[in-house]
């Protein structure tokens, strides 16, 4: 690591500490004379020239725009990115002064989120960029293909045996989900969690991890935001959906984000039982395919154990919100009716 820093023109470094593994990047704060940074050693399949471009005109554009964002640090040879000795990709940033949550813990706090992600959103609008990443966070129907395809390879058979029924109801749930492609495509985050959102306070300053920036429906940003925020304690723990969160969220929206057209707001309403499912299939996948999500040993023996435990989670969550509907539905139409 200290010859990763060293082609950063940032001078001396007096301190590195880790601050997070995460599910993707590995994540260390570095102070040195030229201020305070944030080193990340980029995920295999984050670390592609297209998502470093993309990041780079994202950040610039937010800066820009007044809002507050993460600035790419060049490297002294002007590459953008360091490479060490097995291939890595090391990325270097500036620092944003605040504080992330691994759970949002209170209504207010979902409604800050919310502004927040509406002002990214709304900044966002008139940004001249062609996206260049193909990275498919969002791309539904290529899970949902993705999941069958791996469920019936022969394999991964011993692995389909413990979560063979989990499949099954994905993939009965989440076709009729599938959103329309003729919804509008804006620019969107990709990856909402709470963790992705940045606090001074009690108030959202700041969207984190910009790596899977793109266009696409806005819904797929609301429904991981709902999914996300809606919920109390681990993402591998069953948790039950909690309206006033939800409730919160559609608030926050509506008080900043730009106007949502007629269709983006009839599917608002399943926009989070959407995103659930959708990751439900993708922590599925990966008990199968065995490569994709970090996993935590200090409490789960191998990674496919706690994808199983995630993807289980995510399935129960999607049930629970079902059962609210009609109550979701509702609260669609008196924030967002026809006037909106």
């Amino acid at each position: 690591m200290e010859e990763i820093l060293r082609r950063y023109p940032i001078g001396p470094v007096t301190e590195v500490r880790r601050a997070s593994s995460g599910l993707m990047h590995g994540t260390w704060l570095v102070a040195a004379e030229g201020g305070r940074f944030v080193l990340q050693r980029l995920h295999h399949k984050l670390a592609t020239p297209e998502i470093l471009h993309d990041f780079r005109a994202v950040t610039e554009h937010l800066s820009a725009r007044g809002l507050t964002a993460p600035r790419l640090v060049q490297t002294a040879d002007g590459e953008g990115v360091a490479h060490d000795d097995e291939g890595r990709w090391w990325r270097l940033s500036t620092y944003v002064e605040g504080e992330t949550h691994d759970a949002v813990r209170s209504p207010v706090q979902a409604e800050q989120g919310a502004r927040m992600l509406a002002r990214f959103h709304k900044a966002m609008q008139d940004i001249d960029h062609r996206f260049e990443s193909a990275h498919p966070l969002h791309d539904t129907e290529g899970h949902l293909r993705r999941l069958r395809a791996a469920a019936a390879n022969p394999e991964y058979a011993d692995a389909l045996a413990t979560v063979a029924q989990e499949v099954a109801e994905v993939d009965a749930q989440l076709q009729p989900l599938l959103l329309p492609a003729s919804l509008p495509r804006r620019v969107v985050h990709g990856d909402p969690k709470i963790s992705n959102v940045l606090f001074q306070g009690d108030t959202a300053v700041a969207l984190l991890d910009l790596d899977t920036c793109t266009r696409h429906t806005v819904l797929v940003d609301l429904g991981d935001a709902m999914r996300s925020w809606c919920r109390d304690g681990h993402e591998d723990e069953r948790q039950h959906f909690l309206l006033d969160r939800f409730e919160a969220i559609l608030r926050g929206y509506a008080a900043e984000g730009p106007p949502l057209t007629p269709d983006e707001r009839a599917h608002l309403g399943m926009a989070g039982r959407l995103i659930t499912l959708e990751l439900a299939s993708r922590f599925l996948r990966d008990v199968l395919e065995d490569e994709y999500f970090a996993w935590d040993d200090r409490r789960f023996p191998d990674r496919r154990s706690h994808n199983r435990a995630r993807g289980r989670a995510m399935l129960y969550l999607a049930n629970d919100m079902a059962r609210w509907q009609r109550d979701i539905d509702a609260l669609v139409a008196q924030y967002f009716g026809a006037d909106r």
